[in-house]
């Protein structure tokens, strides 16, 4: 698994990392910053984020944490010095994997992310029992959309992006791009930018010129990052 750390102590931070490598899952990135590990966990989509409950002295953690939850859907795991009832009743809405106490221990890191990867497979099959349709709300309504529709998403601002239909319907969601790439979970969707993700069934052609890919007409941006996986799905002969 890919795993995401926020936490504000140098050497607690260093120990887990460890730990986190010698289990086999790789530390993707770190933070002790509430706006940079929001920003990072959504571009770097880990498949688990470690939280410290009190950041610098403070339970920024559990904002944190369900403000992650809203965007991305990504698991949580706390960490904290203090388990009492209280602090376990604050988090308990964000509905984490496990608690871990400081310091933090190798087999305790491992039971919890045993579970966390059970988790993220019934996850996954979950979405693929169900992965033909989804919902998404327009005003007060919740309208129902075939993912088979869905031509294109763009990102609208940090916190909402816009679904692009076919036949040129559009639904403004919270989500991120990322975000909204995991609730896909199709093989048919593709990231090609930071702020857009298409339905590969759709691709007409690909400027190598402007980088750029042709989707029924739109215009659609490549991205350096995203371009080797696209040029690899393209089979170019």
């Amino acid at each position: 698994m890919k795993l995401y750390i926020v936490e504000d102590e140098i050497f607690q931070l260093e120990d887990i990392k460890i730990t986190v490598e010698k289990l086999g899952h790789d530390c993707i990135g770190s933070s002790d910053d509430t706006f940079d590990a929001l920003e990072q966990i959504g571009l770097l989509t880990p498949d688990l984020a470690l939280i410290d409950i009190h950041l610098h002295k403070r339970e920024a953690g559990i904002q944190l944490a369900k403000k992650i939850k809203e965007l991305y859907q990504t698991p949580i795991v706390f960490v904290t010095s203090e388990i009492d009832d209280d602090t376990i009743t604050r988090a308990i809405d964000v509905s984490p994997i496990a608690y871990l106490t400081k310091p933090v221990k190798e087999n305790d890191l491992k039971a919890a992310l045993i579970l966390a990867e059970k988790s993220f497979h019934k996850k996954d099959e979950t979405h693929y029992v169900s992965s033909s349709e989804l919902f998404v709300r327009s005003g007060n309504k919740l309208h129902k959309l075939k993912i088979d529709s869905i031509l294109y998403a763009h990102t609208d601002s940090k916190n909402y992006c816009s679904i692009v239909t076919k036949d040129n319907k559009k639904f403004s969601v919270r989500n991120s791009i990322t975000g909204l790439l995991k609730t896909l979970n199709n093989e048919q969707f593709i990231q090609t930018h930071r702020s857009y993700l298409i339905n590969w069934n759709f691709i007409h052609s690909f400027s190598e010129a402007d980088q750029s890919i042709d989707l029924q007409g739109n215009s659609i941006p490549v991205g350096r990052t995203y371009k080797a996986e696209i040029l690899k799905r393209l089979r170019i002969i």
